[in-house]
């Protein structure tokens, strides 16, 4: 019985060297994740597939663009809407379920709805154009003029491809800044928004920042704008609602849910490209 017993001793020491080494092992590698822990991340809900795609490849360059000027350790995660209200909701829906994410920013006619604004509860929402809605609840900002949904045609919410076959006078939202409809536009087409057409600089640098970058669009400064804000309120742990940010776009703060003093432009297309409406 002595034999066997010391084997059994052995065995045990054994057992629990290996067992203590376990528990180091777990105890590093818990220290380690929490010094690799994510770092917080912004949401862009966009289109990226089918007619309005090129909106959200516009707000995706212009963020990321946003991020590496101010070389802010913060993550940003690009959601696709799905090209439809129910399926913008439902992405809405997961991405508040990632903690990560402490701000989402919005674009695009499905993703800047309503009831995509009340499924993303209780993330604050910066929308990237007006898309002819409101705010849904007191954390929703708009980027744009709380007047222009006013002067807007009823016509205004079709898709694009109805507005570029209409044929009679339209004053629209920004649906009217598509590819699609700068081939078809006539000198009926009006388009009223709060995003202003980019320098020639941002042009320059909005290019160069990446290998695929497409020539930026109209809400390409407002989604620079947008990101420059989300960073401010991450970094600072400050409400979006209590923020004075100036940037492209010039001084932006919100009251009640729009962008106080908002410039209000006034667009037509002039060879098929978008002109201010009092330009030759």
């Amino acid at each position: 019985m002595g034999p066997a017993i010391t084997i059994s001793r052995r065995r045990m020491n054994n057992i629990y060297r290996i067992l203590a080494s376990c528990l180091i092992v777990l105890l590093l590698g818990a220290g380690c994740s929490r010094d690799t822990q994510a770092p917080p991340a912004i949401a862009l809900l966009a289109p990226f597939e089918g007619r309005y795609q090129e909106f959200g490849y516009d707000a995706l360059y212009a963020a990321r663009l946003a991020l590496a000027d101010q070389d802010a350790d913060i993550d940003l995660i690009a959601f696709d809407d799905g090209g439809a209200l129910e399926n913008a909701t439902n992405r809405a829906r997961a991405i508040v379920r990632d903690e990560q994410i402490h701000v989402v920013i919005v674009t695009g006619p499905f993703a800047a709805q309503e009831a995509v604004q009340m499924a993303l509860a209780p993330l604050p929402v910066i929308v990237i154009g007006g898309w002819n809605t409101s705010p849904s609840r007191d954390d929703v900002y708009i980027l744009s003029h709380s007047a222009i949904g006013a002067l807007l045609t009823d016509n205004a919410s079709s898709s694009v491809e109805e507005l570029a076959e209409i044929g009679i006078p339209i004053v629209g939202d920004e649906r009217l800044a598509s590819s699609l409809i700068a081939k078809l536009a006539s000198g009926t087409i009006e388009m009223v928004s709060s995003a202003q057409l980019p320098s020639d600089e941002f042009v320059e640098r909005y290019i160069a920042s990446a290998e695929f970058a497409p020539q930026p669009g109209l809400l390409a400064t407002l989604t620079y704008d947008a990101s420059g804000i989300a960073i401010h309120a991450i970094q600072q742990d400050e409400s979006i609602a209590e923020l004075a940010y100036t940037g492209l776009n010039g001084p932006i703060h919100f009251e009640n849910g729009y962008w106080s003093q908002a410039p209000v432009y006034h667009y037509r297309y002039s060879d098929g490209r978008l002109v201010h409406k009092t330009d030759s």
